[in-house]
């Protein structure tokens, strides 16, 4: 009981203090509740590197779903805006009046779009009670130059099987994005100027106004069922908003959890630095060096991300998500979350997990001969994870 405790009291002391650099990095004095503003479904569709290949959406087609011909006539779609932090009373309709196209983009140039693109689905309301409508969702978060339309199949297959699905996009990706190459901007734009921080805290930001959202505003939601998953970035994202939103109460990162400070003192920092090879580059060329070292790589993340390397990290932040449901799937041959930097990690989770004596609660899987990549075997794990702890009775 008293290991219990001094976790407890750990993991809430590293949720406060990471929420006050939340909203120091986003620079929030003030949160007022998310406004709604709907609009039809967005025609362009902007991808950093290039669409999703073939392969890529067949694994998504092959998540599990309700075997029917008619699928789609027995679906409903959402999308709209979430409005962040705009006062009431400051509400100007004017800027929403039209189609979605119409309206002014901001530039990358530190000042982060402040509205979150959503789209949901679920299964039509048929003649349910107050209770019965109130379903399980699950939010799904892309990864790095895709969007939240590459994971349209996901959202239908877990809608079809009773969930409301949630997907938006994130910090300039997709229709948060003015060009195709926003998300590299705005990262150097973070390194330069160290007023944005949209690699990981702008997100968790967004997504616990998205929680606030989904608790408080829609009655077709049990707020104490809510899942939350990513795939590579967006696995990072749902790993960081699990830390600050408790209300995320099951959590699936996908080949995204890593460990930042491993990777730098064990010289496995390349592919990271690689995946984000033009700010480093900048980075580099700022401090002076002929190539991209260590040193160079530690500065950014502390300048992107601060503390991200120490105190957030994986050995201390993936055992805060303890007691609630949290499954992580990598790859075992995965250089850009190394397993054998996860050893620490996994055994902080697993002792914190027997101390709540809840050991089910906590799975890990390195997928055998797979690297950083997606796979079937993902999907249908996720798939059963959500189920077993958002669907007991089913």
């Amino acid at each position: 009981m008293a290991e219990k405790e001094a976790i407890e009291e750990a993991h809430s002391k590293l949720r406060s203090k990471f929420l006050q650099v939340i909203r120091f990095s986003t620079r929030r004095r003030c949160e007022f509740f998310p406004i709604v503003r709907r609009y039809k479904k967005a025609v362009s569709r902007l991808y950093e590197n290039s669409p999703p290949t073939k392969e890529e959406m067949e694994i998504m087609e092959s998540c599990p779903k309700m075997e029917t011909e008619n699928l789609e006539e027995l679906l409903q779609e959402e999308n709209f805006y979430l409005v962040m932090n705009w006062p009431t009373g400051e509400w100007d309709d004017e800027l929403w009046e039209g189609e979605n196209e119409n309206l002014e983009y901001e530039a990358h140039s530190g000042r982060r779009i402040q509205w979150l693109p959503v789209v949901i689905y679920k299964l039509k309301e048929s003649d349910e009670s107050d209770e019965e409508k109130r379903r399980p969702a699950v939010v799904f978060l892309h990864s790095m130059n895709k969007n939240k339309d590459f994971l349209r199949p996901l959202l239908k297959a877990y809608a079809s099987r009773g969930y409301v699905a949630i997907s938006v996009d994130t910090c300039y990706h997709g229709e948060r994005a003015t060009n195709t190459h926003a998300y590299r901007d705005a990262l150097t734009y973070s390194w330069a100027s160290g007023k944005s921080k949209p690699f990981i805290y702008e997100v968790v930001y967004d997504l616990m106004r998205l929680a606030d959202f989904l608790t408080e505003d829609r009655d077709d939601i049990d707020p104490s069922r809510i899942g939350i998953t990513g795939i590579s970035l967006g696995g990072i994202h749902a790993w960081f908003a699990a830390l600050a939103d408790t209300r995320y109460s099951v959590v699936v990162p996908l080949i995204g959890v890593r460990g930042f400070r491993w990777a730098i003192d064990n010289d496995q920092w390349k592919p990271l630095a690689d995946d984000m090879e033009v700010l480093f580059d900048v980075a580099r060329h700022n401090l002076g060096k002929d190539r991209v070292d260590k040193e160079v790589v530690e500065k950014v993340f502390d300048r992107i991300a601060p503390d991200l390397t120490s105190e957030y990290d994986a050995p201390y932040s993936i055992p805060a998500i303890a007691p609630r449901p949290l499954l992580i799937i990598n790859g075992a041959e995965d250089p850009l979350c190394p397993v054998a930097g996860l050893e620490v990690p996994i055994s902080k989770a697993t002792q914190a997990y027997e101390a709540f004596q809840c050991l089910d609660n906590f799975k890990f899987i390195a997928e055998a001969g797979v690297g950083h990549q997606i796979t079937r075997l993902q999907v249908k794990e996720s798939c059963d994870w959500f189920d077993r702890f958002l669907k007991p009775d089913t």
